[in-house]
């Protein structure tokens, strides 16, 4: 008799997977492979910038401190990866300076918390509005869409996928709770924990007697942004339906037990 089995409720947390540079005075901080912040920017000024710093602060407006200075300002695309990063909300800035004597602070920025597709506002046909899919589906102009991209990016955990010139997927950050049927046969083994079953939906089994023991995350086809992040686990077995991933393709994932590496792999979703 099929078992059905109430999935746990996982951390949806889209992370950003590509680090695009934004133009200055303007510039992206995001988080890397390591889960360190990475500060990148593009420079359009040429050799004219003579100076740039890279500033932090725990205040989105006072206390900033130079972490970084770069021996090569003129440089057209440059990126700085904060190894010692300190507990708590950061904040950085940009600083520089040009040949004629002019400086400039950028705006401070946190590390982004949304996803939102790599160069999203360049693919569009900025001369129309654009459908806005969802919840609910309305269109938007370019200058409101840029706002809400924005706001995406570093005040929620949202995301804003590309789907074609005139539309953008607009996901809300969501905790993944469904009761889907499992048979308990036609499971295909990927490793000593993860399976797929005849429907292609991805079963975790892990020893009941220490569940509290273990966490997960499931990483994005690029291998290095979290897509789901399992904090903890409720029960013994739960399946993650494949239509919570966005795309078919292999995702690669990571198994802790009692916070240290017990499995590395991949599976796919067909």
């Amino acid at each position: 008799m099929p078992k059905y089995i109430l999935l746990l409720v996982i951390l949806f947390s889209i992370g950003n997977s590509c680090f695009a540079q934004e133009v200055l005075p303007d510039f992206s901080v995001k988080k890397g492979v390591q889960n360190h912040p990475i500060i990148s920017w593009r420079n359009n000024f040429g050799d004219n910038i003579s100076i740039l710093n890279i500033q932090r602060s725990g205040d989105s407006v006072r206390g900033f401190r130079t972490i970084y200075a770069s021996p090569n300002a003129a440089l057209t695309v440059n990126a700085y990866t904060d190894n010692h990063p300190f507990p708590g909300e950061i904040y950085y800035r940009i600083y520089y300076t040009t040949k004629q004597g002019n400086y400039v602070f950028t705006k401070a920025k946190k590390i982004s918390s949304g996803y939102i597709s790599e160069g999203l506002i360049g693919k569009l046909d900025g001369d129309k509005n654009v459908v806005l899919q969802g919840d609910e589906t309305k269109e938007l102009t370019i200058k409101q869409l840029q706002k809400l991209r924005d706001s995406v990016l570093y005040n929620t955990s949202d995301s804003l996928f590309f789907i074609d010139a005139h539309t953008v997927l607009y996901k809300k950050y969501n905790s993944i709770a469904a009761i889907v049927k499992s048979p308990t046969s036609s499971l295909t083994q990927v490793s000593n924990y993860l399976f797929l079953n005849a429907d292609g939906n991805v079963v975790i089994r892990l020893p009941q007697n220490n569940l509290d023991a273990f966490s997960m995350n499931i990483y994005q086809l690029d291998g290095h942004t979290i897509f789901f992040k399992i904090s903890h686990f409720d029960y013994a077995e739960i399946i993650l339906n494949k239509s919570s991933f966005l795309r078919p393709g292999w995702y690669p994932y990571e198994l802790f037990e009692n916070g240290k590496l017990k499995e590395s792999n991949k599976f796919e979703v067909k």
